[in-house]
């Protein structure tokens, strides 16, 4: 058997030895791409080996940490030195237990850090300062980086950190003496938590369970604790529950040995191992043997007793670690049952002795007691008396200050309740007065917009009418405009057949008894044209013809004189129409064709005049170049279609251009008759 565990060992150390020999290259090839490299590449090396040897005070990470955290402020990689930092201060107090350098170098680096970027990471290097205030119990400093970490954290918007942060705030703040500010504060942390992370929500709400025990409200720290342990019963990860269920479990039996409530005790110590041992945490599971021994020998359970010292004895010949508290005076229990009274005398002293300069008060006076016991059994009773009175003088003192911040804790309860009541009542009388404020202001609202409704209707009537007044004053003006241009064309139709015409046919007679040819075809081509100007300015076919038969010959006329092919197909609609509305008519089918010849580049015409129930429909179709209706009507130089329009309206007609760019165009024209 020895020479396997000799063999055992041996095997390990020399597993151990090439794990070291390994770790020693891979430092020595990153000190090489150090010095072999510059600026952010050699930051990045030496970020790699600082984490490497991270608490190898043999391979020197001290003092590559701080190289490291120099290099990177002066690359203005702040993010880099800030994570390095607070990795360091961890170190310092965990590794080398010497908070107070780890406060020396935090007091000179924060001189050396902008405050306005990397706000989470400056939280964390804050955390750490505060911690290491704590440990060397400088409380107030502690608190106050605590405020700057969480006022940090606020800034990145991180609401864990916030969480964290007010938690260790409460237990500062329980540590001062300042009871109802680290309830406050653990309060607030559990409410962020519970939202951000609530898995971890149970960490605040435990040690507000704490604190309510330490000042005497042991049944509102049993209600939060249950009420703890029913909500990690639903945590999805196996291993926040056991730790929740283990930690609640075991601070739930402490308060029953505090109470005196032995069988409580036990029960909740047997729950508390079964969750302990699923995590494999070693100090959880000593702590809970120890308890339980303690337990088990107070209550004369030495079956029990015996079996757990058992386990206790064989985690010590393995190696553990038996730094716990309450080992000394758990075993002096167990001496005590079995009736070895100096051995548990020696034990008692000893646990007393370490616990006589500490906060774990509870811890001393329950110290006293026992030995107070002890001595009386070993009839030392001088010895007893005086452990006894210093069991009750700090038992008394305890119990005065739990009484006293009870009566403040239910006083600030009551307060509060009473402001609440306050509150509510004032939030509903302000409920009244601002319904009755919302009425009020209803009536005005409505009757303001009453008000304005009528003038805005007043208005758009006023402006209605107004623009029905301009719009039947500009059909005034175009009417009368349209109708002046007429009698103008007669007038001057007159004027150029009666006056110029008959002196224009004398002379194209008398050139026809000349032998100038040329004068005499001037002659007849300038009496023509006169005719042509005169007929445009007033169509005497019209009046003799009638407007059916006029149509029909402008449009023969365009037809003779241009390449375009015209079809048309007119019914007589004379009866139908009077003289100003044949002119209308016969002017908008001037202008129309005359457009068309002008600008339709078309090669085919269609007119077609049909009587139908009740109308006249006129549609003129060609297959042009086509337009944009709205364009011509929008144009202030196209007075051609703006004066179709107008004598549309004139005539009492319909008008409806229906035209595209290269798919010719289609003019309809329906009037009711």
């Amino acid at each position: 058997m020895k020479t396997i565990c000799c063999l055992f060992l041996f095997i390990l150390t020399l597993s151990l030895s090439a794990q070291e020999v390994d770790l020693t290259n891979t430092v020595q090839a990153l000190k090489l791409k150090i010095n072999n490299s510059e600026d952010v590449e050699r930051l990045m090396w030496m970020d790699s080996l600082s984490r490497l040897i991270y608490s190898r005070t043999d391979l020197g990470y001290d003092s590559i940490a701080r190289s490291t955290i120099d290099f990177a402020l002066e690359l203005d990689s702040t993010r880099l030195a800030l994570e390095q930092s607070r990795i360091l201060m961890i170190y310092t107090w965990q590794e080398l237990r010497k908070p107070q350098n780890a406060i020396a170098f935090f007091n000179d680096l924060k001189e050396k850090l902008p405050a306005n970027q990397h706000f989470f990471e400056l939280s964390g290097v804050y955390t750490q300062a505060a911690r290491n205030y704590t440990m060397l119990n400088r409380l107030e400093k502690a608190l106050e980086n605590y405020e700057q970490a969480f006022a940090y954290a606020v800034q990145a918007n991180n609401q864990t950190q916030m969480g964290i942060i007010k938690n260790v705030m409460g237990n500062v703040l329980s540590l001062m003496g300042d009871f109802q500010g680290a309830a406050a504060a653990l309060q607030e942390s559990y409410e962020i938590l519970s939202e951000s992370d609530p898995e971890m929500g149970w960490r605040p709400k435990g040690n507000l369970s704490v604190l309510y025990s330490q000042n005497g409200l042991q049944e509102e720290a049993k209600k939060i604790r249950l009420e703890i342990i029913e909500e990690a019963r639903g945590y999805a990860s196996e291993k926040n529950k056991n730790e929740v269920l283990n930690s609640q479990f075991f601070n739930q039996a402490f308060d029953e040995m505090l109470n005196g409530s032995q069988k409580e005790r036990i029960r909740f110590l047997d729950s508390t191992r079964v969750y302990a041992f699923k995590n494999g945490y070693k100090y959880h599971e000593l702590q809970v043997l120890v308890a339980q021994l303690s337990a088990y020998s107070e209550n004369g359970m030495l079956d029990k007793a015996e079996a757990v010292k058992k386990e206790l004895d064989e985690q010590r010949e393995e190696g553990e670690s038996f730094e716990l508290d309450e080992y000394n005076l758990a075993m002096a229990h167990y001496e005590f049952a079995v009736g070895n009274y100096q051995r548990a005398a020696r034990l008692g002293e000893r646990e007393y002795e370490k616990l006589k300069n500490s906060q774990f008060y509870e811890g001393i006076y329950m110290s006293h007691g026992f030995l107070a016991k002890v001595y009386d059994s070993l009839g030392n009773l001088s010895r007893a008396h005086e452990h006894l009175r210093a069991h009750h003088k700090i038992k008394d003192s305890i119990e005065t200050v739990q009484k006293a911040n009870g009566f403040s804790y239910y006083q600030a309860l009551y307060e509060a309740e009473k402001k609440d009541s306050e509150i509510a009542t004032q939030k509903s009388e302000i409920a009244l007065l601002n319904a009755r404020n919302r009425a009020q202001n209803m009536w005005i609202t409505f009757g303001g917009l009453g008000i304005l409704a009528v003038l805005a209707i007043l208005y758009l009537v006023w402006v209605q009418n107004a623009t029905k007044r301009k719009q039947q004053a500009q059909a005034r003006f175009s009417r009368n405009l349209i109708k002046g241009q007429e009698e103008e064309r007669t007038r001057v139709a007159r004027e150029l057949h009666d006056g110029v015409g008959q002196k224009l046919m004398l002379l194209a007679k008398r050139s026809k008894s000349g032998e100038d040819a040329a004068v005499k075809s001037l002659a007849m081509d300038t009496l023509e044209e006169l005719r042509s100007v005169s007929r445009y300015l007033h169509p005497a076919t019209l009046e003799k013809l009638g407007f059916s038969a006029a149509v029909r010959a402008i449009i023969d006329e365009v037809d003779a004189n241009t390449d375009i092919f015209f079809t048309h197909s007119i019914e007589d609609v004379d009866d139908l129409l009077n003289d100003e509305k044949s002119l209308q008519l016969y002017r908008i089918m001037q202008e129309l064709l005359n457009n068309i010849v002008k600008h339709s580049e078309a090669g085919s015409v269609s007119v077609d005049i049909e009587r139908k129930a009740g109308t006249i429909e006129i549609v003129v179709k060609d297959n042009g170049k086509g337009f944009s209706f709205k364009e011509k009507i929008r144009d202030s130089a196209s007075l051609g279609m703006r004066t179709i329009l107008e004598r549309s309206k004139m005539a009492g007609a319909k008008l409806h251009v229906d035209s595209e760019l290269s798919t010719g165009t289609t003019v309809s024209l329906e009037m009711p008759v």
